[in-house]
């Protein structure tokens, strides 16, 4: 979040490989360089693609494990930004804002949580249509509920692993 600036910047490469990729101007460059350019895309896009339209600082963090995420809560407090976690016994709750107590390894305890954080934040933009302008259209209900499961999805491959 420190380097939210460099993130734009990487966005909009991001952006600029999708144009070239999707026009022909990849077919004027060197297999070597199409390689290149369709490996930094792939790369880009699996590190970015989550946080597209991401177009200011957020105002709260969701973190799982806040043992592990140590420089996200750092990151967060140095800025301001209200920090929400799963805090299971091993890790402090001094740490974090709003402490959800929980299993902070176990997939299941996270997708239970993190799924009825997002309905509860759909269900208040949804309440509140000043809110909903701040909803990209391009990121439904479904979407959200889709992130999540990757979300978790990416937990239990790191709690396995």
């Amino acid at each position: 979040m420190t380097n939210f600036r460099t993130i734009r910047d990487r966005m909009g490469r991001l952006e600029e490989l999708e144009t070239i990729m999707n026009s022909d101007k990849l077919n004027g460059y060197s297999k070597k360089m199409q390689s290149a350019l369709s490996r930094e895309y792939r790369k880009i896009y699996r590190n970015l693609n989550g946080i597209r339209t991401l177009n200011r600082m957020p105002e709260c963090l969701v973190i799982i494990d806040p043992k592990k995420e140590k420089n996200a809560i750092r990151e967060a407090k140095a800025l301001g930004i209200t920090t929400v976690a799963l805090i299971d016994t091993d890790c402090d709750p001094s740490q974090v804002d709003l402490v959800i107590p929980g299993n902070d390894d176990g997939i299941r305890s996270i997708d239970l949580i993190v799924k009825q954080l997002a309905d509860a934040v759909l269900a208040g933009k949804s309440e509140n249509p000043e809110l909903m302008k701040t909803v990209p259209q391009s990121a439904p209900a479904s979407a959200v509920k889709d992130a999540v499961s990757e979300m978790a999805a990416m937990a239990e491959k790191e709690a396995l692993g």
